[in-house]
């Protein structure tokens, strides 16, 4: 799979299963998480456990968005996203 592909991947999953400021189903918010994508997609690249990746998804949520976090949403995401990327290798 293209990283193009990947990275869109990455971006409907923050937006429809990650969503920490609630706009899921907000076409013009569509977009909001799409910055942490390529990030993820690094660490995926890399093959970072689902622990770094969370990690990183919470401590977005907690410094950048400043708001309370919800570590187990942001490990299942993880996990479902490395399940995903794998798959498609």
């Amino acid at each position: 799979m293209s990283d193009d592909t990947s990275l869109r991947m990455i971006q409907v999953a923050l937006y429809w299963a990650w969503d920490p400021i609630g706009v899921r189903g907000i076409k013009e918010a569509a977009d909001e998480y799409d910055m942490h994508a390529p990030r993820v997609l690094e660490m995926l690249k890399a093959d970072a456990p689902v622990e770094q990746i969370a990690h990183y998804l919470t401590g977005v949520v907690r410094v950048r968005m400043e708001l309370p976090v919800r570590p187990d949403r942001d490990r299942h995401l993880s996990s479902m996203l490395q399940q995903m990327f794998a798959i498609t290798r």
